[in-house]
Parts: C-alpha cells; sequence; structure tokens
C-alpha cells in the first residue's frame, strides 16, 4: 500500500481530482436537464391568472409582510383580529337592516304621560 500512494500515477489523480463540496441534494448540485427545463419555463403571460398575480406582486404584499416568519405570523394574527371584526360587524348591520322594527333596541319603551290628578 504504501508503494501505491508514492506512485506517480496515484499521485496526479489526487492532484487533478478537486474536492467537492456538493453532492446529491446539495444546492451545489444541478437537476436534471427536463427539469431545468420546466422551471425554466415562466408562463409569463400565459396563465389566465396572470392579472391576478400581476396585481398581487405590485401590491408588495409578500416582501413587505409575507417573507419572513415573524411577520408573517404577525400579519395573520393582526389580519385575523382585524377581519374577525369587520366580518361580525357586517353581519351585525345586516341583521339590523333585515330586522329593523323588529327588534327591542328599535322600539324603546315610551312612558306615558302622567295622569294629573288635580
Amino acid at each position: 500500500m504504501p508503494m501505491l500512494s508514492r506512485s506517480k500515477l496515484l499521485r496526479s489523480a489526487l492532484l487533478r481530482s478537486k474536492t467537492r463540496f456538493g453532492g446529491f441534494g446539495s444546492p451545489k448540485d444541478h437537476e436534471p436537464a427536463w427539469i431545468e427545463r420546466w422551471s425554466a419555463n415562466r408562463r409569463e403571460g400565459q396563465d389566465n391568472l396572470d392579472w391576478f398575480f400581476r396585481l398581487f406582486n405590485s401590491t408588495r404584499i409578500y416582501e413587505t409582510f409575507l417573507k419572513s416568519s415573524p411577520r408573517f405570523y404577525g400579519f395573520i394574527v393582526w389580519f385575523s383580529i382585524l377581519g374577525g371584526y369587520t366580518w361580525s360587524r357586517m353581519w351585525d348591520h345586516i341583521w339590523d337592516y333585515v330586522n329593523q322594527g323588529k327588534l327591542y333596541r328599535h322600539n324603546p319603551y315610551v312612558y306615558p304621560i302622567p295622569d294629573d290628578d288635580e
């Protein structure tokens, strides 16, 4: 074995081989060619919902609120609180509109005029 490690052939093979810092599943590993072609096809302007994606991207909501985890969770919590409150108030207003004049608060008690016994 020591003789093999000293041979010119082995040393030249070791010098020519470069250290690989990547491998299967690493970010430096390339995908198969068909996946590379499929990923390169962005379908820009061909999608039925392209107008929606352009509109959503123009709002910059993703970059502002959804890109980092703490901002995402904060956005979800606050949006849920405000959305739940708004949803509840909307249905309260609809209920009031449909039942106008039938609810207790719409018909306040009017005290009768006191009789003068004089």
